[in-house]
Formats: C-alpha cells, structure tokens, sequence
C-alpha cells in the first residue's frame, strides 16, 4: 500500500513556497492530508545562491528628463482622420502622415505609434497635447496588455505596446497644452503638426444670390444686369426682380 514519504525536499525558498499554496488550490488539495515534514533548500549552483543576495530590477525606458536624441510631434484630427508625426533636422522639417477613422484620442494613439516605430532605433523626446496619449505612453513602459471590447483601440495600443517593449534606447514624453502664444521650438513644433493634422482654414463663400437679392432692393436692376453684375444664371436674376415688390407695384402703375 503506497505511503507518503516522511520528508519532502523543496528546491525553492519558503517564501516562495508559502506564497505559491496560498494562491494554488491544486496544490493545497494535493498537500491537504499530508503530515510528513517540507524542507526548504537551493541547490548548490552559484547563479542560484547569488540570487539569494541580489535584487533585480527591470531598466525602465521612460525618462523622466529629456533624453539625448531626437524631438517629434505628434497630432490628430477627428475631422480629417489625419495622424502626424513631424520633426526637424538638418535638412529642414519632415513629416510622417497616416490615416485612420475614428475618435480624435485613437488617432493621436495612432501618431505615437508612428513615431516609436520610425524612431525605434535612438532615444526619443515626443512631444504631444494629448494628456490622454502621454499617460498611456508613459504607463506602457512596465505594463501588461489586457484586450479590451474596441478592436481598434486594441489594435493600436498593441502596437504602441510591442513598440515600447522591443526599445533598447529611452524615451521622454512632453505633455503641453495646445494653441498657447508662447515662443520656442516646442510651440513651434506643436504649432506645426497641428496645422498638418487639421483642415486648412477656407473663407466661407460668398453668398451670390443674397448679394444680388440685397443689391437690387437697393437700386433695382433689370434681371439681364443682375445677370451679368453677379454672375448669375438668367432665371435665378428675373426670379429676384419678380419677387421684388417694389418693382410689382411700378409695373402696375405703368401704362400698359
């Protein structure tokens, strides 16, 4: 009849050990009727004595002080889906657009991620005004991925995250806040992939038929001037003059 043995011979520390049964049902159920003795002892290799005395660490890669490497800046429009990475060097400013759909928090998500991947082979200062974007960048560094219900949000920070953990050189995150005055390459930087990432400013259109319409009350044109002053179509300048009331009660005053 199979017995237990007297004595059971860990190779591990008991701190570990008691941390272990504390947090595994398999083995509390499997030690449950065991009254036999549990000893405690590292094997003699000097790697695993020496780990007795020595505490590792991981490197964090995120600086908190600017680094010696490039500068970027990074922005997002959830107007035009543009995402912008931009810096400067010796040749002047450069740019690095993509595209995406979405919320304008994903496509600065998006930006960043651009930027770690075309700068993945030196330190990096990127410089965003998006406090949503630089938490998240600065937490990444020692955290792990959990999938969340927004495939492209996953997506994204997926890429970001793998970016962030294959880096072998650091990386300093700037948050600003965006559209202030104040000078220096930071707001110059800013300002920039701003103006890249957002619509062009256009001066609304003029409103040709209003200005023709407030044009003739005033001086009461024929509809083959109003034609030729304000570029319009023969029907569009003849329906001005007939709903101008003026006009109806000159026309009736006049002898036919």
């Amino acid at each position: 009849m199979a017995a237990d043995p007297a004595k059971i011979v860990l190779p591990i520390e008991r701190d570990t050990f008691e941390w272990s049964f504390l947090n595994n049902v398999l083995l509390q159920s499997a030690l449950q009727s065991f009254s036999g003795q549990i000893t405690y002892h590292l094997p003699s290799h000097k790697l695993l004595q020496l780990a007795k005395t020595t505490s590792l660490s991981l490197r964090l890669k995120n600086s908190r002080v600017p680094v010696r490497g490039p500068t970027v800046f990074t922005d997002g429009s959830g107007k035009t889906g543009k995402a912008i990475v931009t810096w400067k060097d010796e040749s002047g400013w450069q740019v690095l657009e993509g595209h995406v759909s979405g919320s304008a928090q994903l496509i600065e998500l998006k930006a960043v991620a651009m930027a770690f991947q075309r700068f993945s082979q030196v330190p990096l200062n990127l410089v965003t005004d998006s406090a949503y974007v630089a938490d998240i960048t600065k937490r990444l560094d020692c955290s792990l991925l959990k999938e969340v219900d927004n495939a492209d949000l996953f997506q994204l920070l997926r890429a970001l995250w793998c970016a962030i953990q294959t880096r072998v050189h650091p990386y300093y995150i700037l948050h600003i806040w965006s559209h202030t005055s104040l000078p220096g390459f930071i707001m110059e930087g800013d300002a920039r992939a701003d103006m890249l990432a957002n619509p062009a400013w256009v001066a609304p259109q003029p409103d040709k038929i209003a200005q023709a319409k407030a044009s003739h009350d005033f001086f009461h044109q024929s509809a083959h001037t109003l034609q030729k002053q304000f570029e319009l179509t023969l029907t569009e300048a003849r329906d001005i003059v007939s709903s101008c009331a003026d006009c109806h009660r000159l026309a009736a005053s006049l002898p036919a």
